[in-house]
């Protein structure tokens, strides 16, 4: 039986790695725009938005997504979230994010009470995991930068 033919070169997957063996999209769709928090610093979209981009990319083929909670002030990673909630999709898509940057400093100030949210300790590595997957709705994501 032949593989099925994808819509698009979207869904040509690929081997991320080869000791992952886990089979991604060739092009990676960037998720720093996904919500409004940032509307004033840089670009943003809606939630309809947001969601409308997602469906095309993954109609598309695209299966390959990455995010960081500090991207909209964690919007990012709810509304993304969110969207595989609604679309029972989360174990078609391989995430990727980040957890180095300071991603709690836009509710809590500046100053020693964000000193923990970021970096490379053992601590912030383990609060920003924590709070990815929270935000994303999942109990796995597919690759930590």
């Amino acid at each position: 039986m032949a593989e099925p033919v994808p819509p698009t070169e979207l869904g040509r997957l690929r081997i991320l790695s080869s000791t992952a063996g886990v089979r991604v999209s060739p092009l990676q769709l960037g998720a720093m725009s996904i919500g409004d928090a940032w509307a004033g610093l840089m670009g943003s979209m809606d939630k309809e938005s947001s969601f409308n981009l997602l469906n095309a990319f993954y109609e598309a083929g695209g299966n390959f997504i990455d995010t960081a909670n500090a991207y909209q002030n964690q919007q990012s990673e709810q509304w993304l979230g969110e969207w595989m909630q609604v679309r029972q999709n989360r174990d078609s898509m391989v995430l990727a994010t980040k957890f180095s940057l300071d991603y709690r400093g836009y509710d809590l100030g500046k100053g020693p009470h964000i000193a923990n949210f970021s970096g490379n300790s053992r601590r912030a590595i383990h609060v920003s995991i924590r709070d990815s997957l929270r935000n994303l709705q999942t109990d796995y994501i597919g690759k930590i930068f």
